[in-house]
């Protein structure tokens, strides 16, 4: 059953593993993400309002009510190692807002508004605040930008990577830091969580499951250890479901990965190469692909990648460029060489303006999907329109229904 989620606990990950230097960009598992965000972005379904608000300084809550399917309700907690992200009061974020407009009235034209803290807004021991339940100054800054730009981190920028690890971090102090989320679906008597950890300075451990009560019960577990050197990066998995277990793989040519962020080079380009094998035991199956990427952060993002499924005879090209600030195309061709079946997409990300992003793709077998987020205060209003690629198709459709796969509105409130 598809539905709708929040936006309210990813985005405390995300923002958890910004904290604790924790790179997601490199990594195989996230080889493709700067087009994915472009041409496979979810849209509501149905009617949904949700809230996220912090309860405590190590944590929050999700409540999401869906009316349409009523089924997709549920109610979360997230618990961390450290406080994470608490809207910020009106008149605070204003007072960040003057501060960025220029002379002229003008904001800034950078995007993401993203700004690292000074020396003096760093305290020598963020690990003994997190533990005594104080915000720090350096949290109150991130608060404060995160609030000023609440539309764009949660939505727009996903190809950028612009969750990058600063360079003044010193990734070892954060070892032990963990975060646990848990999120109950009444109606479906189904429980799902994830539990991460930051094992050392250049490694992490994730647990994920879904418990389902009921006349058929079920329990399942994903289990993940990855290891990020900069230069390179490794990941074991294990899933309990077919007694999956996988190996990913990513390496980065060129420059050294100390001195910069993978994919934010000064000047010239990245070439970066990963694979993945994986064996299910349970169906005596296994698979592989493997993937090249080159990536050139300046002055405007633009990412062509290549990755294989020689098994399945697969082949994906994707080419992903930044328009200009505000605006990101994406394009990619997939094709088998087993069945000679081909597909092409193409989208568009489009910030309009502060509070304003538009969504777009098109593609040849699924037609086309568009997205309208819209922050208005504390809340964001999103819409979601997904039209059949073929009429033609769908003969015993009637009305709209011959035009409109599926439609979608979805209410959050950040607290």
């Amino acid at each position: 059953m598809a539905y709708t989620t929040s936006d309210y606990f990813p985005f405390l990950v995300r923002q958890f593993h910004h904290e604790t230097g924790w790179n997601e960009c490199n990594s195989y598992a996230t080889f493709c993400r700067a087009s994915k965000a472009i041409l496979d972005f979810s849209i509501p379904y149905g009617l949904s309002v949700s809230t996220g608000r912090r309860v405590g300084s190590n944590l929050s809550s999700q409540l999401v009510f869906s009316m349409i399917p009523s089924s997709a309700s549920s109610i979360g907690y997230l618990a961390a190692s450290r406080p994470l992200f608490s809207i910020m009061p009106a008149q605070t974020v204003a007072s960040s807002d003057e501060q960025n407009l220029g002379s002229n009235g003008a904001r800034a034209a950078s995007f993401p508004s993203l700004a690292v803290p000074t020396q003096s807004d760093i305290l020598s021991n963020p690990k003994a605040d997190a533990r005594d339940g104080k915000l720090s100054r350096q949290q109150q800054i991130q608060d404060e930008l995160d609030s000023q730009d609440l539309l764009q981190n949660i939505r727009a920028g996903v190809w950028r990577c612009n969750w990058r690890t600063p360079d003044y971090l010193n990734r070892a102090d954060y070892a032990g830091e963990y975060l646990a989320v848990a999120q109950l679906y009444p109606s479906l008597a189904t429980i799902t969580g994830s539990y991460v950890e930051r094992r050392s300075a250049t490694s992490e451990l994730t647990i994920s499951g879904v418990s389902v009560a009921g006349a058929q019960p079920d329990l399942q577990f994903i289990v993940q250890h990855a290891v990020d050197r900069r230069r390179w990066s490794s990941e074991g998995v294990f899933g309990t479901n077919g007694r999956l277990l996988g190996l990913r793989g990513l390496y980065n040519f060129g420059d050294s990965a100390e001195e910069k962020t993978v994919g934010e080079g000064a000047g010239r380009g990245r070439i970066s190469a990963g694979g993945e094998v994986y064996f299910g035991a349970q169906e005596a199956s296994g698979g592989m692909s493997v993937g090249m990427r080159y990536r050139d952060g300046q002055p405007l993002l633009s990412e062509l990648t290549c990755v294989l499924n020689p098994i399945m005879g697969h082949v994906s090209l994707a080419l992903t460029r930044e328009l200009r600030s505000r605006m990101c195309a994406a394009a990619r061709y997939d094709f088998n060489a087993f069945s000679l079946s081909s597909e092409l997409a193409v989208g568009v990300e489009w910030q309009l303006d502060q509070n304003s992003i538009v969504k777009a793709r098109w593609s040849d077998s699924q037609g086309l999907r568009c997205l309208v987020d819209t922050r208005l205060n504390n809340m964001v209003f999103s819409m979601g329109l997904d039209l059949h690629s073929d009429m033609a198709k769908t003969p015993a459709a009637t009305g709209i229904k011959r035009f409109v796969r599926s439609f979608g509105l979805q209410f959050q409130w950040f607290l």
